[in-house]
């Protein structure tokens, strides 16, 4: 993984513990699809 990507994901995994969805939203493309084990689809 490049430095640069390592950080973006870093980012974008702080924002989502710090509860901001918008910030962690903004790291996302449009047609992100994401799945949360043992929710449904």
């Amino acid at each position: 993984m490049s430095e640069n990507n390592k950080a973006i994901l870093e980012a974008a995994n702080a924002a989502i513990a710090q509860g901001n969805y918008e910030g962690f939203l903004s790291f996302c493309a449009d047609d992100t699809e994401w799945t949360f084990v043992g929710d449904k689809p």
